[in-house]
């Protein structure tokens, strides 16, 4: 600007970004906060760590086959749909005291011909080659080498007392998720299996929680047994206070699930309060939970909401096992899991896919569509929390003069009502457009902004939202009849 005490003749011009389009809405940034451990024999710091797109790293990091390393890889694939958002691992240590789980394999028998096997393990697929000849003691050698060999893993093999023991490669409760299964067709053998056990004693969350802070986590994907209710209570405890007026900072917890209808169930159903915490689910899968979330979140949930929030979610978790078509829900199934808190999913061909994903919230006031069931309905609330902030947290409003309506002022800095119903009225429009909202106008008509009859320096608003709802349900009425008489 030309000083005012210039005498000369001059003509000055300056330009300045001045924002014409206060209120229009800007899409919340989705961030991934991930909770889990690594192996047992590796040293790491428990520092939080935004992985840079790399799985390997999270491997040399925490260790291969580890919980953190395995969701790393669903995350960062070689090849495939990667994480478009940040993710950041809040690492954890095994508990003073846990055991990890074990399970065994079992070979009897004399192979009479060439041929070969698969171990599953927690869903990692590991082949094995069996020669014409080989005993069971040559068998599980040619096993245990496989497993050992396989750097997925989650767990280590050994022979001992004439069978593989398998020891899970972390502690904890946790660990007992780990699946076993087995295919062998070679004449002569004969595998038996131990499922995985006796893992306890999981690490205490608190000090992840902690490590949030001031950060906007949008979702944390939990990677212990969701069967837990304290830990759950802590994660819906931790995740109220960030839906608080004070904190402005909403997140939801992910937890991955292949159980059936009545176990997980019997888990969100007395949790009819909790719109926290929810459930991705795969039936009958023999991938480890937090895989299956992991791969929710990725090829839909936490991408679709970082792309188009106003949207449902429909992904297929293309590269992981399916459950068997005999262990899949029907619809009476699928809608009583529903009414009960759960997510669900349906066999799309060879695939699941995400059908119903929803939180534990089903308080019985609220009938058959409770408020806050829909996870993309949360997701929804939470661009309208981001763009209210936007408008009201401007350094331009911090510590403005306050005025009303009709008050004239020459002051640049100046704030009235209107001013600030202008802002939200644009940004109704815009949530509108963005079908976050479905009924603009009626926000525009109700909206409220006053100046406090007690506080001076005090604003009150209200901004109504009705927010759009995604399609799930189609009722069509096909009417038929015939063609009777006429030439």
């Amino acid at each position: 600007m030309i000083s005012p005490s210039a005498a000369s003749r001059v003509c000055g011009v300056d330009v300045e970004f001045k924002n014409f389009n206060v209120g229009n809405a800007a899409m919340l940034p989705q961030r991934l906060a991930v909770f889990g451990v690594g192996n047992d024999d590796a040293d790491y710091s428990l520092d939080k760590y935004e992985v840079g797109g790399s799985a390997a790293k999270v491997g040399d990091r925490y260790g291969y086959g580890s919980p953190l390393h395995l969701m790393a890889k669903v995350f960062f694939p070689s090849a495939g749909n990667t994480a478009t958002f940040p993710v950041t691992i809040y690492p954890l240590k095994k508990q003073t005291g846990a055991t990890p789980a074990e399970g065994s394999i079992g070979v009897t028998g004399t192979a009479t011909a060439n041929g070969s096997g698969t171990v599953y393990i927690g869903g990692v697929e590991i082949e094995f080659a069996v020669k014409k000849g080989d005993n069971a003691a040559a068998i599980m050698a040619g096993i245990v080498n496989a497993i050992n060999g396989n750097m997925d893993s989650p767990a280590r093999a050994a022979v001992t007392g004439g069978e593989i023991i398998l020891t899970s490669k972390w502690s904890g409760e946790s660990s007992n998720m780990i699946s076993l299964q087995a295919e062998c067709g070679v004449a002569g053998i004969m595998l038996a299996l131990e499922n995985f056990e006796g893992g306890a004693l999981d690490p205490d969350i608190t000090p992840a929680l902690e490590k949030i802070k001031n950060v906007w986590e949008t979702q944390i994907l939990d990677s212990f047994d969701y069967k837990k209710t304290s830990r759950l209570d802590k994660y819906y405890e931790y995740g109220v206070g960030r839906w608080a007026s004070l904190e402005k900072k909403p997140l939801l917890v992910a937890h991955g699930c292949n159980d059936t209808l009545e176990i997980r169930t019997a888990v969100t159903d007395p949790r009819r309060n909790d719109y926290v915490n929810y459930l991705i689910v795969s039936v009958g899968s023999r991938e480890l939970p937090f895989v299956i979330a992991a791969k929710g979140l990725v090829n839909d949930i936490m991408t679709t909401a970082n792309n188009n929030p106003a949207c449902g979610y429909k992904g297929l978790l293309t590269g992981l096992h399916c459950g068997d078509d005999s262990v899949q829900e029907d619809y009476g199934q699928r809608d009583s899991s529903v009414k009960k808190g759960s997510s669900t999913n349906i066999k799309n061909g060879s695939v699941a896919e995400l059908n119903d994903i929803i939180t534990f919230w089903h308080p019985e006031s609220e009938g058959t569509f409770p408020s806050r069931r829909s996870v993309a309905n949360m997701v929804k609330l939470q661009n309208i929390v981001f763009n209210v902030r936007l408008i009201m947290e401007a350094d331009a409003l911090k510590g403005a003069p306050l005025v009303k309506n009709d008050q004239p002022t020459d002051n640049p800095r100046a704030v009235a009502p209107k001013d600030i119903k202008t802002s939200l009225m644009n940004l109704a429009t815009s949530l509108g457009k963005e079908a976050i909202l479905a009924d603009a106008e009626f926000s525009k008509k109700n909206l409220t902004v006053k100046l406090d009859t007690a506080n001076p320096n005090r604003l009150n608003n209200r901004f109504p939202s009705k927010l759009s709802g995604n399609l799930e349900i189609t009722d069509t009425l096909i009417e038929f009849g015939f063609l009777l008489g006429g030439e």
